[in-house]
């Protein structure tokens, strides 16, 4: 299955080498989680703070469907 995973700030580095867009889509096996979509674009679930499926609060561990918008942002600092 296909998903789209937008990664936020400094997550971006880990887009799809030439990728130039906003959300990249990642094909996925069923039944498939936050986790493997980060481990298929070589996210370090460390750097992971923050995640939202189709705009709503979700963990590592949600489970996908198909056409899923994930979000993943890293901690945030500042001053």
């Amino acid at each position: 299955m296909k998903v789209g995973v937008r990664l936020q700030a400094i997550l971006r580095r880990y887009r799809p080498a030439g990728f130039r867009g906003d959300v990249a889509q990642v094909d996925l096996a069923d039944a498939a989680t936050v986790r493997d979509a980060a481990g298929a674009l070589g996210v370090p679930v460390e750097l992971i703070h923050a995640v939202f499926v189709n705009d709503e609060q979700a963990t590592l561990d949600t489970r996908l469907a198909p056409s899923d918008v994930v979000r993943m942002f890293p901690p945030v600092v500042g001053g």
